[in-house]
């Protein structure tokens, strides 16, 4: 995939979660007297719902608009719904809590808050404060479809996304890990897998009905290698690989997000090996030494993580390999950002997701010492200086053109100062004489990506 395939994709995703919060928006709120069903209002719900995760979106959020089209005034509803993207980077669980007292004191007497997806773990923090509220985490459509009489509503595991042309299979839900770093270790999110008889059962439908539309299959959830475990007590991911690199229509398989190395069984990476028609896969090894996997509870050592990368090259030598790595842990030194530029060497990643550490005060991380901006941004010019220098040793060049680290909250308030200005002028004369960086200096240009949709660049050589 190239620089600009990557970026329009993200870009129609962006399209993606605007048309669903339009197509949310009632064309006007009817007075009371005009509804004969149930008198919602979900005001704050399309505010917040386009902030949540792709699968929130594709799974529960669009089977549910049937039930948005015909609102009331926010003052005469009897059932207020609310839902937000909650932890996606930061924790977000204090702003929850506020709208939610702030909805609960807007809010006719009597009427009944019903919060949605994610924000239902708001219930442990708010411990009985808000009364006659209703939390729901998970099959939120199937729930308001029981409760308002739509029966047709329910979440849908299969869905094709008709902008990035790909359809999205999501077998498992939740995590049952706790990593130190990661917000699944203070939220209470039931872990789900779905039947491998109702997958086979949704995709040869597809085969026999539009098999066009199988022909890119993304297999997506927050970590696949878990698939199975509540249903027949191992991991059964292969099973699904398999079924998914068998029938004929499927030409590419992605698998973005949701591999864990350390959860990587024999027969799962056996089964990545022998799929070729895998394109891309997500495997992060988020530290480059084994003290610091073991401080933020990674189940892998960096050995497992360049063995599994190794095979996998070597087994299908055009697939992707995107990973996402941390910097700014409590306890990380100038050294663990040699390992890790060390590390990422030896994996030979074609993306690299480069996120700084946010910290939260409920994760387990919090009770160390936590690293300064400035000390964060230091250990990250290492890294980067690192990469730099070791980049004329890469063997993979002719597989892997383009390295683009998609970097998240670096330049804050500092993003739009003269000298980065002059930079990107600079920058966009190179792009406009070359119309594309050049393919045998995979370390040009590296990618710097703002908590917002707009796309920065620097030239760090």
């Amino acid at each position: 995939m190239t620089r600009r395939e990557y970026y329009s994709q993200y870009e129609q995703y962006e399209i993606k979660r605007k048309e669903a919060k339009v197509m949310c928006v009632p064309e006007k709120y009817y007075s009371a007297n005009e509804v004969d069903g149930p008198k919602i209002n979900a005001l704050f719900f399309q505010y917040y719902a386009i902030t949540d995760s792709y699968r929130e979106l594709l799974v529960s959020y669009l089977p549910i608009i049937p039930l948005l089209k015909k609102q009331v005034k926010l003052e005469e509803a009897d059932y207020l719904l609310y839902t937000n993207g909650y932890v996606r980077c930061y924790d977000l669980s204090d702003k929850v809590c506020d709208n939610l007292r702030q909805l609960a004191s807007y809010r006719k007497e009597g009427a009944e808050i019903i919060v949605i997806g994610k924000s239902a773990n708001a219930k442990h923090i708010l411990n009985g404060e808000i009364d006659n509220i209703t939390f729901v985490g998970d099959h939120y459509a199937e729930y308001l479809g029981k409760r308002f009489g739509f029966p047709e509503m329910k979440e849908q595991y299969v869905v094709y996304d008709d902008y990035l042309e790909q359809l999205n299979v999501w077998p498992v839900d939740g995590c049952n890990n706790k990593c130190a770093f990661c917000r699944r270790s203070f939220m209470h999110i039931r872990f789900e897998s779905q039947q491998f008889t109702f997958i086979k059962k949704q995709l040869d439908w597809y085969q026999e009905n539009e098999p066009e539309k199988m022909r890119h299959i993304s297999l997506r959830a927050e970590n696949l290698t878990e698939y199975g475990i509540d249903l027949y007590g191992k991991p059964m991911l292969h099973r699904i690989i398999h079924l998914i690199n068998s029938y004929d229509a499927v030409e590419i398989i992605t698998i973005d997000i949701g591999m864990c190395f350390g959860e990587i069984t024999p027969e799962i990476k056996d089964a990545l090996c022998k799929a070729k028609k895998i394109t891309r896969i997500g495997l992060n090894p988020e530290v480059g030494n084994d003290r610091l996997l073991k401080f933020i509870g990674k189940k892998h050592t960096c050995q497992e993580a360049i063995d599994i990368c190794t095979q996998l090259r070597n087994a299908n030598p055009k697939i992707v390999i995107e990973t996402t790595v941390m910097v700014g842990l409590p306890t990380e030194t100038i050294e663990d950002m040699y390992l890790l530029a060390n590390l990422l060497h030896k994996i030979w990643p074609d993306y690299i997701h480069l996120n700084y550490y946010i910290h939260s005060p409920r994760t387990p991380l919090n009770e160390y010492p936590q690293m300064s901006e400035s000390l964060r941004e230091y250990h990250l010019q290492i890294l980067l200086k690192q990469l730099r220098v070791i980049k004329e040793e890469y063997t993979h060049v002719k597989f892997h053109p383009v390295i683009c680290i998609r970097h998240y909250f670096i330049w804050g308030k500092k993003r739009n100062s003269r000298k980065w200005i002059k930079e990107k002028m600079k920058l966009d004369k190179k792009n406009a004489e070359t119309n594309f960086f050049p393919a045998n200096m995979p370390f040009k240009r590296i990618v710097l990506r703002s908590c917002k949709t707009e796309v920065k660049w620097r030239d760090y050589e």
